[in-house]
């Protein structure tokens, strides 16, 4: 399936290691023993095909599935401000917060339909965490505005980039952290040296090459038109070409020669989540040859090694070697630091 494989391999190279809704309102509106309730932090319309995820999983078990628009980092904070008194059922994150969300207690083991056919480093043994599907760092561009688009993490500093480049706030969402760590090792640092990363995003800033930065919206900013590059994931960048109002020809996916992480996202079942059952229904589902081919329909890769992507999707899709960059990391090492890291970015960029 073209770059599917490509991505595997890498993930598979990492071996182990890679191992709206608000809550007072959620438990308001609807209450803790709703049997046709299931509330998943961080399922956003316009991320991952989740509206499509949603209503089909509703239309196949009768069960409520609202959109939640909380990101990965706002996800984790939730979660540890609720855990004596839950609201949410299951959660979905980067695997770094998803990591640490299981080291706090947050969560509690589950063990999905079709557990076997996820690949051993794509899960937690006992099922604390377990990828849905995962994304390689990519940016797109719109051709209408920028007519030379960049192929390198150093091409970024070029002035013709003046306040062209959006991307999520690294402080909170996972999407514009796992970015920051991405030009941090393309410019020569490490998961312990963040020097080069905060160098590479203080020129940036100082050039006025970043024109965006929040925590929300970033993609539908550039869906809309309203920024000239979006630097997110390749399925972000294949959705915008493919699948917005976007004219087709105009949006350019790029994924960085010189280093492209692959990252996994994953689902939690909350420690004591209040409907249960319906989490273990929803965590189901989105591991069922159903729920996996309606992940890839947005041009994430499955997480399950014996479902590929669609050819009609994966024909849209750059060729294996423009994936020639794509590396995985050590996540558990990662979140060994993330802390120091956001804390590091928040004082030197974000003030």
């Amino acid at each position: 399936m073209g770059p599917t494989n490509t991505r595997r391999s890498f993930m598979k190279g990492a071996g182990g290691a890679t191992v709206g809704i608000t809550a007072g309102l959620a438990g308001c509106l609807f209450g803790g023993d709703d049997e046709d309730l299931v509330i998943q932090y961080n399922a956003v319309d316009g991320w991952a095909n989740y509206s499509t995820v949603r209503d089909t999983f509703t239309d196949e078990t009768g069960i409520d599935f609202p959109e939640d628009t909380k990101n990965s980092g706002q996800t984790l904070n939730a979660l540890t401000n609720e855990a004596d008194n839950p609201q949410a059922d299951v959660a979905y994150m980067g695997i770094s917060d998803a990591i640490v969300a299981e080291q706090e207690g947050l969560t509690e083991p589950y063990q999905p339909e079709h557990w076997d056919q996820i690949p051993d480093d794509l899960k937690h043994e006992d099922g604390e965490w377990f990828c849905n599907h995962y994304g390689t760092v990519g940016w797109a561009v719109n051709t209408e505005e920028i007519e030379d688009p960049p192929e390198t993490w150093e091409d970024l500093l070029d002035e013709r980039f003046e306040d062209t480049i959006a991307l999520y706030n690294p402080e909170s969402a996972y999407n514009g952290f796992i970015n920051y760590v991405n030009a941090n090792l393309a410019m020569g640092g490490s998961l312990t040296d963040f020097e080069p990363g905060i160098d590479f995003f203080q020129e940036l800033q100082d050039r006025g090459n970043i024109a965006a930065m929040p925590d929300q919206g970033v993609t539908t900013s550039f869906f809309q038109g309203e920024v000239p590059m979006l630097m997110a994931y390749d399925f972000n960048a294949y959705e915008a070409k493919y699948l917005s109002d976007m004219d087709e020809d105009s949006v350019e996916v790029i994924v960085p020669d010189d280093s492209a992480l692959v990252i996994p996202y994953t689902l939690n079942v909350v420690n004591d989540a209040p409907r249960r059952e319906n989490a273990e229904a929803l965590c189901d589902f989105q591991l069922s040859e159903q729920g996996q081919q309606l992940f890839a329909e947005s041009f994430v890769t499955p997480a399950r090694d014996d479902v590929s992507i669609p050819d009609d999707v994966a024909e849209m899709m750059l060729p294996d070697d423009e994936y020639g960059g794509s590396e995985a990391i050590d996540y558990e090492e990662l979140v060994e630091h993330q802390g120091d890291i956001r804390s590091e970015f928040s004082e030197e960029i974000a003030s």
